[in-house]
């Protein structure tokens, strides 16, 4: 009787936990859920759920907070390019400009000087075949500037030197920063970049987002119990 009702519980404790996803399944829902975890400067927590809301519902807002949350978490490449979409869908966004202009050099000429002085080091030395040090001439660049040349001949040293794993890492960075970079896009091809998990594959299948679905299948195994 007493493993029948711990049962039910968990049973109950499922169905709860998918029904707050169901009733939180709206793209401003989502958006500030991803709000209250940038806040709480859990910026993995926070990408995820801007994510899920611009995915249903693409606004200058969710990629604009998803910026600041790549940004806190130091990624300057992802955060640039979630500000660009900001303001493709809004170019009067003020503030998604004032972070374009600081991460891609708008009155930081100092910087977009030091960052191509390292991209000339890292030529030098990929050119020489020394592909670590280029590697890490292209990383400072990227670092001091963020832009899609640094990452792109970043991804080609990795490869040269057989790092296929780093090299798609490093060529993904480039195309979010030039998206129709068909040179790049060819390569990640190649290199399988267009592979996912499989849970979000599914997720798409069906229509459901992932976060959505894995509460259903929270609840599903819990329904197992019964049986």
């Amino acid at each position: 009787m007493k493993f029948k009702a711990y049962k039910v519980l968990v049973v109950a404790l499922a169905v709860v936990f998918a029904s707050g996803l169901l009733f939180a399944a709206t793209p401003e829902q989502y958006l500030a859920q991803g709000n209250t975890f940038l806040k709480a400067k859990q910026y993995d927590k926070a990408i995820q759920y801007y994510n899920a809301s611009a995915k249903m519902k693409p606004t200058d807002s969710a990629y604009y907070y998803m910026g600041l949350a790549y940004y806190m978490k130091g990624k300057k490449a992802e955060a640039l390019s979630s500000f660009q979409k900001a303001l493709k869908i809004n170019p009067a966004n003020a503030n998604a400009k004032k972070m374009v202009a600081k991460l891609q050099g708008g009155g930081a000429a100092a910087g977009g000087s030091k960052a191509n002085q390292y991209l000339t080091m890292g030529h030098k030395y990929l050119k020489a075949g020394q592909y670590d040090k280029a590697i890490q001439y292209y990383n400072a660049s990227a670092k001091t500037q963020p832009t899609y040349q640094a990452y792109q001949f970043m991804g080609t040293a990795y490869y040269k030197k057989g790092d296929k794993a780093n090299a798609k890492v490093a060529y993904e960075k480039s195309l979010q920063l030039n998206p129709n970079n068909t040179g790049v896009r060819n390569i990640l091809a190649k290199l399988g970049g267009g592979d996912a998990s499989s849970e979000p594959r599914l997720s798409q299948q069906m229509g459901v987002h992932p976060l959505l679905l894995a509460g259903l299948f929270a609840g599903a195994i819990a329904v197992l119990f019964l049986f």
